[in-house]
């Protein structure tokens, strides 16, 4: 390792313009870097969306669905295949291995869907393949009101367009919009008293809505075109055209129908606070910098404002990403700096200005050069990054610490300031590079993470795998060469408060070395008093301890209350129960806008298609935290209990959780062997659902049949006249419906002109029997003649797993209650069912949702921490070439659980399977460090001639200042977000709690506790484990000696004769064998 450190000496100024470098490249990163309130991860989820107009959903599943799952189901690499087959539309959904990419996956699913389509039916509508991105999700909400949606419709049409050329937008969405058309609405009774059919009229107005180009006109000099302009431009030209004579009497379009510009029936509204709205969603491209776009967003929706919007119009700004991302790094870059400031005010304390300068350098190159490495890498600035710097805030300074305390150390032995500093740097190079293999074989395993909740979380094992290489960088080549620069023979702290802390160092110091001799004189109290220690804290949190969570329970930004109603259950009755919900809102200063859509898919994003008109969402969007006086949680279960008695849907209220989507608190999806049993079995699994204490949101995905009317065709009296059911369904299609033939211009947009029949008459079967319809000959005939209308009951959407329907069961749980608790609960009911015989024979019940994503972390994290823990061993053995003082470096993972324990306890955290599972992995690379500075010492003092004792009484006290120090920095790092308070660098203030620091704290609260209760029992348990060790090692020698060589040499004779513990053991042993014993 002396190599880098020698050519960094040698070449002082290209090192000073690499930090140079490193500084002007590291501030550019960071200033351009893309912010992302959480990292947008690629998933290889693919969905399949192909439409079929108009059919039921079993028409929809045996034609479309069946066929593509057959296809699809043999991929190679494929997890999970779900679909739901609704009303005119066949969502399938496959779900990859983590080892297939997203590109593999979109070429197998293309290359499998051709061959499946070859049995779709002739009007199925072309598919949509599309990834599940994260990023595509809207960024930022716009809504327009204030005036008549007519109003509005264009100015909401005009800013869509210019949000869509701003930089990095990749579209945007409109909701609650009006799409003005010409309609023509024809007359029954007047077409059938010219005998006019309907088809025929619409044969004419098609040929008479063209611009023809008929070529060029050869005049000499030039050659002028032929145009014949006929395309309609208003509804008036539309009224005007001949469609028929009679007698030599034209009979103008106004004769049989009506012409006019309306509006197209609309698919969903949109409210601001209760007033009509239009809401324009705008979504951004993968890695780009949703700040800066949001900001021109917010610009130009301003100057639209004050330039050419009309004085009643306002807008509302919501779902604003930009805020959140803003705030969050605001938070975390305040914590980082508070941190920064505690970790150098220890540091200065500690070894005095000079040296604190030296090693202070750590903590910003390494960070700056972090930036550069994530900025290379196509990383953007996310929470999740930026807390990793948060993490390794306090761990960054501990290698630069170690390599100016061994050259101050050599410095004053009188060496020449090049020599001092090559001997110092070189002796503890290979110490600290271990140190921090040992911290990155800890982070390395996370990195291997499979699923979402893995791609989520693995960029903080990369970010700090990064930043801590980058401060082992820093430490061998940028400090020596500060050192040879700047370092004097100065003594440590001189003067002032640095000379205070000093000497109060000396007499904790020596108050260390009293207790440590205290506890080597009774290593076995000592040992099995740390190990009664470890099993109280389990204990204690058992007793004490507030369950298990899977992800933090935070205070809510946004939430939202879902309405989902039976599948056909129009739009206007869906916005009569959102009304009812607004009206129930409680009031409150803590709401900063509410915003209502209705005939949208509730955020779902695998049933974003189809009709939604059933479906409704009221948005509440909550102040920040330091804004707010109440707490949103509280808020929202008090609203759950004023809506719970609105009948006719199912009410869902859920607030948006940080980080990485999961499925529902309780989640169990029935299954049959009989498709006929599973309705029946799944209302029996919720009803016992129901009877389950602290389950709330109680809802299943089993929606009852769309009633219909069933057109019977008479084939035989149809294929007399000349007449198919194709031909007689699109008919009737163009009835209902409506057929489009043709567009007009209006303004720079092109319009649809429809013709269908009034809504009044449109909804009657009897008057649709009634409608002309040609025959083969052109005669016109009733539609009664060939076709019937039956009122009859249709299935609503049918939901698919591995091929099999099934029904999900899903609620939430009462806030602050262990889900675990409950689940447990539920299962053990519905078990108690089973064997009742409640359930039809054959039905399966499978927990998934959070559960299942919480079992599959859970697995992962033991593993990962089995694994950091073997690469750990397999360091320290490389290092020690010894497995018994691997051992005793290891014990101090252990004991780092009776720290984690507390921290619970104390603090009132339930046991994070992710946050405080992390912790623990962290940990096990952290703490080992001191043990190995400890050990190592003990060694170097062993091999010098030095009595076991005396040498780990020597290595406690030597190694206790840097061992405190390095173990006390990393915890200032994280005491901001322990405590919740940081000081913001930027309005110099306060600054109490925050959005990401709650949801944060359980892993900085696992990662201090534990590292701080392992340094305390390191400088006390280890050298006393050492020593017991130790001289069991010598007994085991003697032992073997004489049981396997079958007899004693002269060195066993006398170590024979001495005591077993004790310093004659030691003393004997030594002279007998002649060497140094390590």
């Amino acid at each position: 390792m002396r190599i880098f450190t020698d050519i960094a000496v040698r070449q002082r100024s290209a090192v000073a313009v690499l930090v140079l470098a490193i500084v002007i490249m590291g501030v550019y990163s960071y200033a351009v870097l893309p912010r992302e309130s959480q990292p947008d991860i690629k998933v290889p989820l693919i969905t399949v969306v192909v439409p079929l107009p108009e059919a039921a959903p079993e028409d929809v599943e045996n034609n479309i669905t069946v066929p593509l799952e057959r296809q699809l189901k043999n991929l190679k690499g494929l997890d999970e295949l779900s679909s739901v087959s609704s009303e005119g539309v066949s969502i399938t959904t496959c779900k990859f291995l983590p080892s297939v990419t997203v590109e593999e996956a979109l070429q197998k699913v293309r290359e499998k869907y051709n061959i499946a389509k070859t049995e779709f039916p002739a009007d199925a509508e072309d598919e949509t393949i599309s990834e599940l991105s994260f990023s595509e999700f809207p960024i930022i909400t716009i809504s327009l009101y204030g005036a008549d949606l007519s109003v509005l419709q264009p100015l909401a049409e005009k800013m869509k367009d210019e949000l869509e050329q701003v930089p990095g937008v990749l579209g945007v969405d409109l909701a609650g919009n009006l799409e003005p058309q010409i309609e023509i609405e024809i007359n029954p009774e007047k077409l059938a008293s010219f005998r006019l059919p309907v088809n025929q009229l619409i044969q004419t107005l098609s040929g008479e809505n063209v611009d023809i180009s008929a070529g060029g006109v050869d005049t000499g000099n030039v050659k002028p075109s032929v145009r014949l302009p006929g395309a309609f431009k208003t509804a008036e030209d539309v009224n005007s055209i001949v469609v028929y004579h009679v007698e030599g009497r034209p009979i103008y379009l106004r004769d049989v129908a009506t012409a006019r510009r309306t509006y197209k029936e609309p698919t969903s509204y949109a409210r601001e606070s209760g007033k009509p709205a239009v809401s324009l969603s705008v979504r951004k491209r993968a890695g780009e910098n949703i700040i800066l776009i949001t900001e021109i967003i917010k610009r130009g929706i301003a100057e639209a404002k004050a330039q050419r919007f009309p004085v009643e119009i306002n807008y509302t700004i919501s779902g604003d990403q930009s805020d959140q991302i803003k705030a969050m790094v605001s938070d975390l870059e305040n914590n980082v700096l508070s941190g920064l400031v505690l970790v150098l005010l220890c540091v200065f304390f500690a070894m005095g200005l000079r040296n604190a300068m030296f090693v202070s350098l750590a903590i910003p190159l390494s960070m700056l050069m972090t930036f550069v490495i994530v900025k290379m890498m196509g990383m953007t600035l996310n929470m999740m990054v930026l807390f990793s710097l948060v993490l390794a805030n306090g761990m960054l300074v501990d290698n630069a610490i170690v390599v100016i305390e061994n050259i101050y150390r050599h410095l004053n032995m009188g060496k020449p300031r090049v020599t001092a500093v090559l001997d110092g740097t070189s002796e503890v190079a290979w110490p600290i590079t271990t140190s921090t293999l040992t911290t990155l074989a800890a982070f390395g395993p996370m990195l291997f993470w499979p699923g979402i909740i893995g791609d989520f979380m693995s960029y903080l094992p990369l970010t700090v795998i990064i930043v801590l290489t980058c401060s082992l960088f820093v430490a061998l080549v940028v400090n020596p060469v500060m050192a040879v620069l700047f370092m004097k023979r100065t003594a440590h702290g001189e003067g002032g408060l640095a000379s205070y802390f000093t000497r109060t160092g000396t007499v904790l110091v020596g108050a260390y070395e009293v207790t440590l001799r205290r506890f080597l004189a009774w290593p076995k109290t000592t040992v099995i008093g740390g190990l009664v220690l470890l099993v109280l804290s389990f204990m204690m949190l058992g007793a004490l301890g507030k369950g298990v969570e899977f992800f933090p329970e935070v205070e809510p930004r946004v939430a939202n209350v879902t309405i989902t109603g039976p599948d056909g259950m129009s739009l206007e009755t869906s916005d009569k129960l959102a009304r009812e919900i607004e009206k129930r809102l409680p009031k409150s200063e803590d709401i900063e806008s509410i915003q209502t859509s209705v005939g949208t898919g509730g955020g779902n994003f695998f049933e974003a298609s189809g009709d939604q008109s059933h479906r409704a969402t009221v948005t509440l969007h909550f102040k920040k935290d330091s804004e707010r006086k109440g707490s949103p949680t509280q808020y929202l279960e008090q609203l759950r209990t004023l809506v719970a008695d609105i009948p006719g849907a199912e009410i869902e209220v859920k607030k948006q959780d940080i980080g990485p989507p999961t499925g529902a608190k309780v989640n169990i999806e029935v299954s049959t062997e009989n498709q006929a049993d599973l309705v029946d079995a799944a209302r029996k699994v919720r009803a016992i659902v129901a009877e389950v204490p602290d389950v709330v949101d109680l809802r299943d995905d089993h929606r009852a049949g769309k009633p219909e009317f069933k057109l019977t065709v008479d084939r035989q009296k149809a294929a007399l006249m000349g007449m198919n059911t194709q031909w007689i369904g699109n008919f009737v299609k163009m009835l209902i419906n409506g057929r489009r033939i043709g567009g007009y211009d209006e303004g720079t947009e092109e319009r649809d002109i429809v013709v269908r029949l009034p809504a009044a008459l449109r909804n009657d079967p009897t008057v649709l029997e009634s409608i002309l319809i040609s025959d083969l000959m052109g005669n016109p005939v009733p539609l009664s003649t060939v076709a019937r209308f039956d009122y009859v009951g249709g299935a609503g959407s049918l939901r698919r797993k591995e091929s099999r329907r099934i029904i999900t069961v899903s609620s939430g749980v009462t806030a602050g209650t262990d889900e675990n608790v409950v689940r447990a609960e539920v299962l053990k009911r519905l078990e108690q069912a089973r064997a009742g015989g409640v359930f039809p024979a054959g039905t399966q019940f499978r927990f998934t949702g959070e559960s299942e994503d919480q079992a599959e972390a859970a697995t992962f994290l033991m593993q990962a921490f089995v694994v950091a823990l073997l690469l750990i061993g397999m360091i320290l053995v490389a290092q020690f070439n010894s497995a018994l003082q691997t051992t005793i470096v290891m014990t101090s993972v252990i004991m780092s659980f009776i720290g984690v324990n507390l921290s619970l306890i104390l603090h009132s955290q339930k046991f994070g399977i992710i946050m405080t599972g992390i912790g623990v992995v962290s940990l096990a690379g952290v703490v080992v460090n001191n043990a190995i500075v400890l050990i190592d010492f003990i060694n170097i003092k062993i091999a010098e001639g030095m009595d076991v004792k005396e040498a780990c009484v020597q290595a406690g006290k030597t190694r206790m200042r840097p061992v405190l120090l390095t173990a006390v920095t990393t915890m200032l790092g994280l005491l901001p977000m322990v405590l919740g308070i940081s000081f913001d660098f930027f309005t110099f203030s306060w600054i109490f709690g925050g959005d990401s620091v709650a949801w944060w704290k359980p892993m900085a609260t696992a990662v201090s506790w534990g590292l701080a209760v392992a340094t305390f029992l390191t400088t006390l348990y280890v050298p006393t484990l050492y020593l017991m060790t130790y001289r069991v090692s010598l007994l085991f020698q003697r032992l073997f000696a004489r049981f396997v060589q079958g007899e004693e040499t002269p060195v066993v004779q006398q170590v024979a004769a001495a005591e077993v513990n004790g310093k004659e053991l030691e003393d004997a042993y030594r002279a007998a064998s002649e060497i140094p014993q390590r």
